[in-house]
């Protein structure tokens, strides 16, 4: 590569936080022809089938799903969801996205100075909402190959103020699947001080197989806050949801009514075509992680072989976290990566947990099979170098 290259390339390290990084990303789109993503955590795109949709429902005559949302929302979508769900269309709140949902449960159920407990690793974003809120964040470690939460330092930690417990199922970055019975002693750990468990499900309905009943289902003071946007890899929608008991969407509601002035009734309208018939969508992200997955099970393994990484795949999803061995420091090792391999990765830094690397692979299966080729030999050539996550540049201070 040339000299001008370099700092280019490591000017996208130049940020902390891991959702701001993905923004300074795309804006350097397009990369390099040889460039290989690694952490992508959405299912690609089905355009095919959300072309074919969209025109099913608006050449010739406009489909009467298609309705007005303001007040309540798209009256289709709240009855496939409720339908989804087993709960009462009273107990959904529509939203734009996922983020927006956890938004408006933090504006109604935290006041300034509450205590939010959110887990660690995890999505910087939820302890950035929390903070907006006037919220006390502190954090409730995941730990263990598996990632799993005491229960002890969880009843350690509760306070006479604390208002809510904020996990996501499937974990980000690790992907693993917390159950039934560890969603519900979460749940009842939380409401021994009336605090309710907000569950992040965004990535849950890759776990379908797992037969568990939505969290909602398990204890009243659950929520689940969920979209179409992971999954389903419809981004383009910002389609998300609430559902919690009706005594408490009432309270959210209303807390949100001044600010919170409606969802598109464009892409809600949508969003309940595809939820009304979801199958042609699940048939897409199956196929696509039926191909990666063994992919990826064959490179970590191997990985793992060479003492390059440390950990498991998880039974579902498209994320895993695995340990870089020799490698304490992977942001360092991420800007080493992108510079001189023209691979980009996602630092376990950018979740709160040094050393990890969450990798991503909702892409078709030779997107994938080419990328970790390559992260294996870029591995494989810094240790031989003597040079584990130091590169000739200095650390981004």
């Amino acid at each position: 590569m040339s000299q001008g290259e370099g700092p280019a390339r490591a000017a996208i390290y130049d940020i902390r936080d891991f959702a701001a990084f993905g923004r300074s990303l795309y804006r350097h789109m397009p990369l390099p022809p040889g460039a290989s993503i690694l952490f992508e955590s959405t299912v690609a795109e089905p355009e095919p089938l959300l072309a074919r949709l969209i025109s099913d429902a608006f050449t010739g005559e406009v489909t009467d799903r298609f309705e007005s949302v303001f007040g309540r929302g798209n009256p289709h979508l709240l009855a496939a969801l409720a339908s989804r769900y087993g709960v009462d269309e009273q107990c959904i709140l529509p939203t734009t996205g996922v983020c927006n949902g956890v938004a408006q449960v933090l504006a109604g159920l935290v006041a300034p100075g509450d205590h939010v407990l959110i887990e660690t690793p995890g999505f910087d974003v939820l302890s950035d909402l929390a903070r907006l809120s006037g919220a006390e964040v502190e954090l409730l470690s995941r730990r263990g190959e598996s990632f799993a939460f005491d229960l002890e330092e969880l009843s350690a930690k509760l306070r006479a103020n604390t208002r809510l417990v904020i996990v996501t199922n499937l974990h980000n970055p690790s992907g693993h699947h917390l159950g039934e019975k560890a969603l519900g002693d979460l749940a009842a750990a939380a409401a021994t001080v009336g605090a309710h468990l907000l569950v992040d499900e965004v990535y849950a309905d890759f776990a379908m197989e797992s037969g568990d009943l939505p969290a909602v289902r398990l204890a009243p003071n659950v929520i689940s806050v969920n979209s179409l946007t992971k999954v389903f890899g419809l981004f383009s929608l910002r389609c998300g949801w609430i559902v919690t008991t009706r005594a408490t969407a009432r309270r959210i509601a209303n807390a949100s009514a001044g600010r919170e002035f409606g969802v598109s009734k464009l892409t809600h309208a949508i969003g309940a075509l595809v939820l009304e018939n979801p199958q042609p969508f699940e048939a897409h992200w199956r196929q696509i992680l039926d191909a990666s997955r063994p992919v990826v099970e064959r490179h970590m393994a191997a990985m793992r072989a060479d003492d390059l990484l440390a950990g498991e795949l998880p039974p579902f999803g498209c994320i895993a976290f695995p340990q870089v061995i020799g490698h304490a420091d992977t942001r360092r090792l991420a800007e080493t990566l992108w510079r001189d391999y023209e691979i980009v990765t996602a630092p376990g830094e950018f979740f709160g947990q040094a050393g990890h690397m969450r990798l991503g692979f909702g892409v078709p299966a030779a997107l994938i099979d080419r990328g970790l080729a390559r992260l294996h030999e870029a591995l494989f050539a810094l240790r031989r170098a003597g040079s584990p996550s130091v590169s000739q540049t200095a650390s981004v201070q």
